[in-house]
């Protein structure tokens, strides 16, 4: 009876083990595209420790762009178990940034970004001040977007061409349509892209092809309180003009209080760029990388045109392309730019030129 026992009991008498439970599994958050066609982002602070418990969306820490500060929501419930680098230390996209022991699944968190810092916030953080002890001198630090336009400018042949058009048909329009200007433009570059797919593409310079991509993510410049904010109207190209205007409103909104999400503040594939809200004509800006076109608009303002033979004050806008030369030649461009006149004034255009 004994032996029975023990055989019951386990092996040569030792107890039967009981299965373990399994280990919690362990996820890795790493640093996410935050926009903006950077590559990295400096830690400023964690907001959790190694042995914390952390609930979905809960933020674990923040981190600074060249654009803005953004706090980062954890995509995973449970218990931290490493944190894989130091506050004050660059970060590249991609790289670890904190382990979880899981307790249950992701949630797909959004960030939310807090606009760009003032100059003595950052030289605070550092160790630095502001204004040189010299009092001819003022110092202020340089953003880190710097860098980026170095590198686009320098490796990027952008060609910038242009041509004035009476818009007074385009203001006709938005009074009687009720829609705004700029879901009008908006209107117009994505039936020109249709038209010129050349433009809603990238380059890939390790294979030396240009990528033509299937669908259109529309960037559109913003201002907002705390600096210039690019939104991204996903699948802008399959939006009637009604629903493409109420996205642009909601991005616009979002973007001023500071609470785009991250699939709205990246993948543009092709920026329109309203420069009238500065009271300039034009600009020759520097691409968003990797777009490889860019739409910009003046202000409209009364100048004398010819109509009919006769010259009369009409309502005038400088339209200008800014493109990477390698997709393309003038001759296309201009014909993307023709497009694009021909839709805002009924092809009334004049004045082209072109710059380098």
């Amino acid at each position: 009876m004994v032996a029975g026992l023990r055989k019951l009991s386990g092996v040569a008498g030792r107890p039967l083990s009981r299965p373990a439970p399994p280990a919690p599994a362990s996820r890795t958050f790493t640093l996410p595209d935050l926009g903006e066609g950077l590559s990295d982002a400096e830690l400023l602070e964690w907001k959790v420790a190694v042995g914390d418990t952390v609930s979905h969306d809960q933020v674990v820490a923040e981190v600074e762009t060249a654009k803005s500060v953004v706090a980062l929501p954890s995509p995973f419930a449970g218990t931290v178990t490493a944190l894989h680098c130091p506050a004050g230390e660059a970060v590249r996209v991609g790289a670890p940034l904190l382990s979880v022991a899981e307790s249950e699944g992701g949630s797909g968190a959004v960030l939310t970004g807090y606009g760009t810092r003032a100059p003595e916030r950052w030289a605070t953080a550092h160790g630095h001040r502001v204004e040189d002890v010299e009092a001819s001198e003022v110092r202020v630090p340089m953003e880190a977007a710097a860098e980026k336009y170095l590198r686009a400018h320098r490796e990027t042949p952008a060609v910038t061409i242009w041509a004035d058009v009476d818009a007074t048909a385009l203001l006709a329009e938005r009074a009687s349509s009720g829609v705004g200007l700029l879901a009008l433009l908006a209107r117009a570059c994505l039936t020109g892209l249709a038209e010129f797919p050349e433009f809603n593409s990238r380059v890939d310079t390790d294979r030396q092809e240009v990528v033509r991509l299937p669908q259109v993510h529309l960037g559109f410049a913003a201002q907002t309180p705390k600096g210039l904010v690019v939104p991204v109207v996903r699948d802008a190209d399959r939006l009637p003009l009604d629903a493409l205007a109420a996205e642009l409103r909601r991005l616009t909104d979002l973007a001023r209080q500071d609470a785009l999400t991250v699939g709205h503040r990246t993948g543009g594939t092709f920026t329109l760029n309203n420069y009238g809200v500065l009271d300039v004509d034009g600009a020759t800006p520097i691409l968003n990388h990797p777009q490889v076109a860019m739409l910009g608009v003046g202000r409209i303002t009364d100048r004398p045109w010819a109509v009919d033979g006769r010259v009369e004050a009409r309502k005038v806008v400088t339209l200008s392309l800014t493109f990477d030369h390698r997709v393309c030649d003038g001759g296309t461009a201009a014909g993307f730019l023709r497009h694009v006149v021909d839709a805002v004034g009924g092809g009334t255009a004049a004045e082209a030129g072109t710059a380098d």
